[in-house]
Parts: C-alpha cells; structure tokens; sequence
C-alpha cells in the first residue's frame, strides 16, 4: 500500500508535536500520580526515555523538511514503540496504565506508513509489549520452578487482549486511512476537473468574438469577456460590479427586453442601436439579450451577447452604392433605348419632309409622325423630370372612392376598345390623407398598366377596404403576368415590361406610394395575370 498523498513532512511536524505533548504531559503528571503507577525504583527510566523523546523531536523541529521522510517516519514509529515498552516496563508492565500509548502510536502509524505500516508497527509493539510482561513475570517464575498463580494467567490474558487490539485498531484505522485516501483523491480529481472545466470555460469565455456581458437580477455586471472591452470600449475591471445603466446609460431597454425573455415565448431578443464609447466614437452594435437560468431553472439574470456592426453597416453600404451604380446603368441603358425610336421615326420624318418632291398626303402624314414622336419624347422626359425631382405632396383629407370612380370613367373608352371589363369591389368611401394628383396618378399608371397586360381582352377587378388603419386598393388582371426575371426589377425606372411599356409609370407609383408612407406589392404567375396591392396609411401623424 502506498502512502498517503499528502505531505509527509508536515504530518512528521505534527507527530513531533505530539510527541512533546504527551511527553509534557507525563512529565507534568509523575509527581502527582500514585507510586503504583510511577515506582519510584523506574523513574530513571522514565526520565531516560522522556529525554529521549525531547531530543528526537527537537532536533526534527527546527530543520527543513527531510531528504528521507519515509524513513524518518519509520525510524521514529520503530523508535516510540521501543520507547512506550520502556515507559509500559517502568510503570508496571501489564498493570501499566500507559498501555494506551501503543494505541496512539498504531494510530499515528496508519497516517505516516499506511495500513501495511501500522501492522508491523502493531506487531512490534505486541512482541515488545509480550516480551516485558513474560520477562517480569512468567520467566522469572519459571527459573525459579514455581506453578503459575491466577495473577500469571490474568497477565498472560492481558497480553493477547491488548495485542489483538493493537492489531484491530492498526487493521481498522488502516481502512478507515485508505476509504480517507480514496476519497481524498475522488475530492482532487474532482477539484482538478472543476478547474479543467472552469478554466476552459474562461478561455472560451474570453475567446469568442462576440461580446458577452453577464448582469445579475439587478443588472449589475458579473462577467465581461476581452470582446466586450474591445467592442464598447469599456474596460472589464471597470465593467464588473457596475450596472448597466451607469455604464452605458439607456441604449438598451432591458427591463423591457428582460421581461420578454423571461416571462414571454422568445428565447432571445435582438436590437440594433448606437453606442457612444468612452473615446466619443460612435459604433453601431447589434445586442442579443437571453434569459440565464441555473440547472434547476433558477433565474440568475441575464447574458447580453454584443455584436460590432461597423463591417457590416459598410458592406451594406457598398452593396447599396453597387445597386444604385447598376440600378443607374440600366436605367441609363432603358432611357437610351426609349428615346432612340422616336429619335430615329423623327430623323427619317424630318429628312423625307425635307425633301420637297414629296406629295402633300405623305407631307401631312410625316407631319403627323413628327408631333406624335415629339410628344412621346415630350412625356418620357417630363415623366423622368417628375421621377428625378419629385415635388412636396400636398396632403389633404379625401376620398379614395371617387378618385378611383374619375380614374375609371376617363378610361371608360380605352377599356372598351381593348375589350376589358372593369369590376368594381370597394366601398361608398375611403378616406385617408393623400394627395389628390399624386393619388390619381398612381390610379391611373396602375389601370393603365392593367389594360396593357390584357392586349386581347380580359377583366379587371379594382377592390379596396380599410384593414387595420391602412387603406387597401388592389388592381388585378387577367393577362399573361410577370415572369421571375420581370418581378425582380417591375419597380426599376425604365425597366421596362409588358405591362409598363415606358419604363416609369410603375416607378412613379412606388415612389408616390412610398412618399406617403406606405407601401405596394405584386402577386405574380407567368399565365396566370397579376395583382398590384397599394396600402396607405388612412391618418398621418
């Protein structure tokens, strides 16, 4: 059996203590104790082993810890056993009251030398022990040829009684050492696992690139990992203790947050704010906020996970920069390709008028040709004009009912002659702030673009309600619809589609619609015609 994994020489400090102790004590204790117990004919001896015992302990005490301890600790066990059997043999043999000793030295044995070392050490003082009694009492007898008397016999009994116990105490205080030992080891692993564990979760705490900021009930800060100092600025030891509004102020509404996680059915929340460092930049940062709850599902606060958004708020940048630079060159390419034909149907009107030899009823239809094409140049720059420069709305409560009645009937004989049927489905009013003209022109661009998707006819279905302090107008068709590719773009100025032969009457409308504060959207099926949703908002603040 091993030793004991603990440190020897400080155990061997303490046995030498004791040592003095009970030396002290005897020494305290002789003069007044009866003669049986101390005959005054051993008190050299006793005097002898208690000098003895002062000098081993001393010359211990005040050194360094031992090259050897193991074998200090055996050297001074084999070394009190000889001395309790001088101290049992000058205070009465087997009717010693000191007997005990041998019980504290076996005890003290099992915690230098184990179980394996407290048996030899229980043995030696049984031999030792044995060898006083039967040398003061059975040997002496037997020299002399006198019969054992019942004091013999009792003296004999004692023997085998106190070395069977000397053995128990050396077996049982062995276990008791090793279920000890066990057990202080399943306690440092344990301990050394915990730290493993506590340690790694500090380096992953610390790691992570996202910042985590621990807070307690009261939202004061308990943990704040190196991401958190580098994305607010705030140092950690500055951090902890603090509460979060003294630190950052009312950035972040937690108590709001707080009782969404906890009491609500979301696991977390988002926001996304600014926030001001103690060096006056200002980052943009996305927070996350989750309930911390113990294994037991104890509340113990909140983690707040903090992002910094600066990369992503200038890639979002860049892509809006690269979408309106191709949005622009699309743009470019459509105006280009809307003015060249009526460009080219006027180069070859204004060179054939030139020429005088033509007759008078081509003359008239060239001229014809020639202000028809101005006037179609004439609209695409004044609808790009009133694109590129829009000018303030003119909000006024109205009714969206008759303005949709107006559209309707100026189109009456444009419907008619496509062969489209109009079908109305909104209520007597619809009232809502808008702008009259700009109102009527999203209308109007709207059916227009309806009646150009049904070429050979079909239906149009006007609707409209007012649904949760929105007013919503739809226009459906029953021509072709849009394909993937044409939805993507419908709302692009001079992207140009089958039902917005011009390129800019849906994007007018977008940005009217969108200029009052709401919002339009299209439902689309190659085949199967198409919906136009327009929702504005009934009341402006």
């Amino acid at each position: 059996m091993k030793p004991l994994p603990i440190d020897l020489d400080a155990l061997l400090r303490a046995y030498s203590w004791a040592r003095l102790l009970v030396a002290a004590l005897l020494v305290a204790g002789g003069p007044w104790a009866p003669a049986v117990v101390l005959p005054t004919a051993s008190a050299g001896l006793l005097l002898a082993v208690l000098t003895v015992v002062v000098a081993s302990s001393g010359a211990l005490l005040p050194f360094g810890p031992p090259a050897r301890p193991r074998f200090l600790a055996w050297l001074l066990c084999l070394l009190d056993a000889t001395l309790v059997t001088a101290v049992v043999a000058a205070t009465g043999g087997a009717r010693s009251v000191l007997v005990f000793l041998y019980v504290l030295l076996v005890t003290a044995a099992t915690v230098l030398l184990a179980r394996r070392g407290a048996l030899v050490i229980a043995a030696v003082s049984s031999v030792l022990y044995a060898g006083v009694v039967l040398a003061r009492s059975v040997f002496p007898m037997l020299a002399f040829g006198a019969a054992p008397d019942a004091a013999t016999g009792i003296e004999l009994l004692t023997v085998l009684v106190n070395s069977g116990t000397l053995v128990v105490v050396a077996f049982v205080a062995g276990g008791l050492a090793e279920r000890f030992l066990v057990s202080q080891r399943q306690l440092e692993s344990q301990r050394q696992s915990f730290e493993n564990l506590q340690a790694f979760r500090d380096h992953i705490f610390d790691s992570v690139g996202t910042g985590l900021v621990a807070l307690d009930r009261d939202h004061r800060i308990t943990a704040f990992n190196r991401a958190a100092e580098t994305i607010t600025g705030v140092p950690s030891a500055a951090a902890i203790g603090t509460r979060w509004t003294e630190l950052f102020g009312g950035v972040l509404p937690l108590d709001g947050m707080e009782a969404g996680v906890v009491g609500g059915s979301e696991a977390a929340l988002r926001r996304e704010t600014e926030l001001r460092r103690p060096d006056g930049t200002i980052v943009p940062l996305g927070f996350t906020v989750s309930a911390l709850v113990a294994g037991d599902g104890t509340r113990l606060g909140i983690i707040v996970a903090c992002e910094d958004l600066s990369a992503v708020r200038t890639l979002e940048a860049r892509m809006r920069q690269a979408d309106r630079l191709a949005t622009l060159g699309r743009m470019a390419a459509n105006i280009a390709h809307e003015i060249r034909n009526p460009l080219a149907s006027l180069t070859g009107a204004v060179e054939a008028l030139a020429d005088g030899e033509a007759p008078a009823e081509t003359r008239s239809r060239l001229t014809t040709i020639v202000a028809r094409e101005s006037g179609r140049l004439s609209e695409i720059m004044h609808n790009f004009l009133e694109y590129a420069r829009p000018t303030p709305l003119a909000l006024e409560r109205l009714d969206a009912t008759p303005v949709l009645d107006d559209v309707l009937r100026a189109l009456a004989s444009r419907l008619a002659d496509r062969g489209v049927k109009v079908v109305r489905n909104f209520p007597r009013s619809l009232p809502l702030d808008a702008d009259r003209e700009r109102l009527r022109q999203v209308f109007w661009n709207l059916s227009l673009n309806a009646v150009a998707a049904m070429p050979a006819g079909g239906e149009l279905r006007v609707a409209g309600a007012t649904v949760d302090g929105m007013v919503e107008i739809g226009f459906t068709d029953t021509g072709d619809g849009l394909r993937a590719d044409e939805l993507a773009h419908v709302f692009e100025p001079f992207s140009a589609t089958r039902h917005d032969a011009a390129g800019l009457g849906l994007a007018l409308v977008h940005r009217i619609v969108h200029e009052h504060g709401g919002e339009i959207a299209v439902r689309s099926e190659h085949g199967l015609g198409a919906e136009f949703i327009v929702r504005l908002p009934a009341r402006h603040a």
